[in-house]
């Protein structure tokens, strides 16, 4: 009898310390096989302490890892390798992968949290082992295998999660967040899938313009242009003081800021480019769970042929690069565009695109589309029955691209005040009045009293002087306003120089839910290009004096550099028929030591450039945070002395800043941009 009872505690304890050490294992190691990437793919799961003992449910956020790292850790250097002592966690004291952030981080945030933190792996075997082999196959100058599109797969690793793992339902208990690449890569599937986060952030950004997907279609793609993506998602800049990529987060930071949504920014006190305070992060991240509301008006681009954005279907036959354009989306239409460059560029060629609506509309109800055509400037109106499911497919040819109204008893008139279809920037220069003409479309097939609402969040940037009040618009019209509104450039801060005027109205009353954003640009750094020599490449390749280091270099930054561009007869001779690039020596730059050295020029180019068209760009690494753009031009008419052509433009120009009680560089990158304008009169260069 005894003995019985002795055996049935050693059980007993047996099982309590089974159940205690479980609850000690911070983690799971994971593993799927892919449909998307038709592959086995890994991924590690931090759980609270309690998970295995409490029956609840909990949010989850997704994190991407950085350069050279994987699901088991933030990158490939180990506390120690920076003068660091490992943080401790509550359990798994000699697990090795703990020497490497951000492993304790995540143990103790997602116990003190009550979250589950799922560590995605973005390493690619198949990458040379000499660079950071994570998300981007682009990155190796061969490539035969498939591309990997991270904002597919996270759809298929949310479901293996969920099927998994004791989660709360829904995009409204999920966020995603990153570090570096993997930063890049959280903001890039964020920004692909808004509807499946009801928040998104990155530490330290990686600011590069990383080529994503297949050939046919592979893009470059820009970070600061999806600000036209997260309407509905608050976002967050965490970066670090002595993060050698600091005033790029500032810069992203910046594009974001007035756009639509939350944008939140953080300056830890750290000594290197690293995931810092996770918990403030995860803090942001909660203050988020469950409070998502219907976004009733957004945009949204992507360059796959495919996609889905808040219940809107898209499909095409899109076989170039380029961008597909959903603009002010509201249940009463949107506008429709392609782009073969964001922020700017010339259209791409005409594709079938076919856009499918959620169920909005009521089954078997007839509704009136009516479709302004940005190529002939056209109204044409017809009828559709929404389906049995309350949906409308409706179609475009893609090309300069078209405002789509949708019209019906139960709708809002379809008014749209149209952007430039080829660059919606506007620039404007700290302390000078601009005043903006717009045309209004009424795709409603009745008179409407439209009182506009013009604002701007960003006063630190430029005040709106005066605004158009409110119009009387004909059915199915297009308005030419005059002076639609007058801003006044006021930038009172280096990194606030970016702004968006809210365009809003009411019909009879009632608030429409179609809220356009027009970006301003606003500067103070003018330049003056008659007092500077310029270079055209045409196909041409020579040696220039540039503001250039690498890794290791910054105390030396000036370097001779071969420069090939452009196609032509390689003169140096703008000429029509030539693509080519222009290059512009200044006497000092950004920083003390760059002194006659030469920056390319990237074009500031919009529907109303006149005698020129920006082609494409070329992209130069002259820095260790993100490569510099040069602008392709290609000349429409001849330039002469009595008709000269005026090309806008914007450089880049970079500065190499010292940090102090850094542990791991003692330079960041720096950089500002400057603004000016080149005559081209048929008197050539001065070179």
């Amino acid at each position: 009898m005894a003995n019985t009872f002795i055996e049935k505690c050693k059980v007993l304890y047996a099982a309590i310390f089974c159940i205690y050490s479980l609850s000690l294992i911070a983690y799971t190691d994971e593993s799927h096989y892919s449909e998307v990437f038709q592959e086995v793919r890994n991924f590690r799961v931090f759980t609270p302490q309690d998970y295995l003992t409490e029956g609840k449910r909990y949010a989850v956020i997704y994190y991407f890892h950085g350069c050279g790292g994987s699901y088991r850790r933030s990158g490939p250097y180990s506390y120690a390798d920076y003068g660091l002592t490992a943080p401790d966690g509550f359990g798994n004291r000699n697990d090795p992968d703990f020497a490497y952030a951000n492993n304790a981080d995540f143990e103790n945030v997602a116990d003190a949290k009550q979250v589950i933190i799922v560590c995605v792996d973005g390493k690619l075997e198949d990458l040379p082992a000499d660079g950071c082999r994570v998300y981007f196959p682009s990155l190796a100058e061969e490539w035969k295998r498939q591309y990997y599109n991270f904002s597919d797969y996270i759809k298929e690793l949310i479901a293996v999660v969920d099927s998994r793992y004791r989660t709360m339902p829904g995009s409204n208990q999920r966020a995603v967040m990153g570090l570096s690449m993997g930063g890049h890569m959280a903001t890039w599937v964020a920004a692909t899938n808004p509807q499946l986060f009801s928040s998104a952030s990155h530490f330290c950004y990686g600011p590069s313009f990383y080529k994503v997907g297949e050939p046919p279609y592979q893009t470059t793609v820009d970070l600061k242009q999806l600000w036209r993506n997260f309407r509905g998602v608050p976002f967050r800049h965490a970066t670090t003081d002595r993060d050698y990529l600091r005033y790029y987060s500032k810069d992203l930071s910046n594009a974001f800021q007035g756009a639509g949504f939350e944008n939140d920014f953080y300056l830890a006190d750290y000594c290197h480019h690293a995931a810092a305070r996770v918990d403030l992060q995860v803090d942001f991240h909660q203050s988020h769970f469950g409070t998502r509301e219907e976004v009733s008006c957004f945009s949204y681009v992507n360059f796959y042929p495919e996609f889905t954005a808040w219940g809107y279907d898209v499909t095409s036959d899109k076989l170039e690069n380029g961008w597909i354009y959903l603009h002010d989306v509201t249940s009463n239409g949107f506008g429709i565009y392609t782009r073969k460059r964001l922020p700017w560029g010339l259209p791409m060629e005409s594709f079938d695109i076919k856009v499918t609506t959620p169920s909005l509309y009521r089954p078997g109800l007839t509704y009136t589309i009516a479709r302004f055509d940005y190529g002939d400037g056209q109204i044409s109106t017809y009828s559709q029955v929404a389906d049995e499911k309350g949906r409308l497919s409706l179609t475009s040819k893609g090309g300069h691209g078209q405002e789509i109204g949708i019209g019906g008893s139960d709708l809002q008139p379809p008014i749209f005040v149209l952007s430039d279809p080829v660059n919606e920037m506007i620039y404007l220069e700290s302390g000078e009045s601009l005043a903006r003409s717009l045309d209004v479309i009424n795709l409603s097939e009745s008179k409407q009293r439209v009182e506009f609402v013009i604002a701007t969040e960003d006063t630190a940037a430029l005040v709106v002087v005066r605004k158009r009040k409110y119009l009387i618009l004909p059915p199915l019209s297009r308005t030419r306003i005059d002076s639609f509104l007058v801003i006044e450039g006021n930038l009172k801060e280096k990194r606030s120089d970016r702004a968006y005027i809210k365009v809003g109205s009411t019909i009879g009353g009632q608030i429409q839910d179609r809220t356009q954003l027009l970006p301003v640009q606003v500067y103070k750094n003018a330049l003056s290009p008659r007092e500077n020599k310029i270079q055209a490449f045409d196909g041409k390749s020579k040696e220039l004096p540039v503001f250039s280091y690498a890794w290791n270099e910054w105390d030396e930054p000036l370097r001779v550099q071969t420069i090939t561009e452009g196609k032509g007869n390689g003169n140096g001779i703008v000429e029509t028929g030539d693509t080519f690039s222009l290059w512009i020596q200044l006497p000092e730059g950004f920083d003390d030591r760059d002194v006659l050295t030469w920056h390319p020029i990237l074009p500031l180019y919009s529907s109303e450039s006149e005698g020129f068209e920006l082609i494409d760009l070329a992209l130069h690494r002259f820095n260790t945070g993100r490569e510099i753009q040069s602008g392709l031009i290609r000349l429409t008419r001849t330039p002469t002395r009595q008709s000269p052509i005026v090309i806008p433009f914007q450089t880049e120009l970079l500065k190499v800043e010292p940090l102090e009680d850094d542990c791991h560089r003692p330079a960041a990158d720096n950089f500002d941009y400057f603004y000016g304008e080149i005559i081209l009169d048929g008197s050539g260069l001065k070179d």
